[in-house]
């Protein structure tokens, strides 16, 4: 978002050939969750599904999101498989569980579900509300899909992983201090995490942060 590239006018001219029913929106505000947001209150359809600029999707992703929605009434949040799409890439910021999983305890947050490979019921959101603008790339603490995912699944809406909502992740992360500094990103945002839904009095979140801090103390 905020971009002053080619942006709009790449995306002007794949509407044009593909005859696509695509709208191209500017958001300033820095930050991806903003531009989440502007994505959300612009659209129209009562399912919205979200990927990131680096992945590619399976050609069945819309079809199978939309499947698994009309044949689950009380299906809130669907998230996919996210696998790598260059193989000289570190198998890192994926997500290849090949069976179906319901996400059903904090403890699965950090590890089930990835904010580029995800679909939301429309009507979620006025439940749950917007992507939390602090939150996200754009921002020094990168957990916006995490928790939007917790305050769902804190209302006890349904939340799956479906292995075949498929989608393939381009990141280009090929050293390791590429991956020290996304682990490193990692890890601020499980503690921005901790910090908001903590000071907010919530006791799971508590009781995560308390086994993450003991582990590493022992650790050292």
């Amino acid at each position: 978002n905020n971009s002053d590239d080619d942006t709009r006018n790449t995306v002007e001219a794949f509407k044009r050939n593909s005859g696509l029913p695509i709208e191209y929106l500017l958001e300033k505000n820095q930050g991806k969750s903003y531009a989440l947001n502007a994505g959300i209150k612009a659209a129209e359809g009562d399912i919205l599904a979200f990927t990131d600029d680096d992945c590619m999707v399976d050609n069945s992703w819309l079809a199978t999101v939309v499947r698994e929605f009309q044949s689950d009434p009380s299906l809130s949040v669907v998230g996919g498989r996210v696998e790598l799409y260059d193989k000289r890439d570190y198998p890192v910021s994926i997500r290849t569980f090949r069976d179906r999983i319901r996400l059903t305890s904090p403890a699965q947050l950090f590890s089930l579900i990835i904010g580029c490979n995800m679909a939301v019921r429309r009507t979620i959101f006025e439940q749950v509300g917007d992507f939390d603008v602090r939150f996200g790339p754009g921002t020094a603490i990168v957990v916006d899909d995490v928790d939007f995912i917790f305050r769902a699944f804190k209302r006890g809406l349904k939340i799956v992983y479906v292995p075949n909502v498929l989608l393939y992740h381009n990141h280009g992360r090929r050293t390791d201090e590429q991956v020290r500094a996304l682990n490193r990103s990692y890890v601020i945002g499980r503690g921005g995490f901790y910090c908001k839904h903590i000071l907010s009095g919530d006791w799971d979140v508590l009781k995560m942060a308390y086994w993450e801090i003991r582990s590493l103390i022992k650790s050292l």
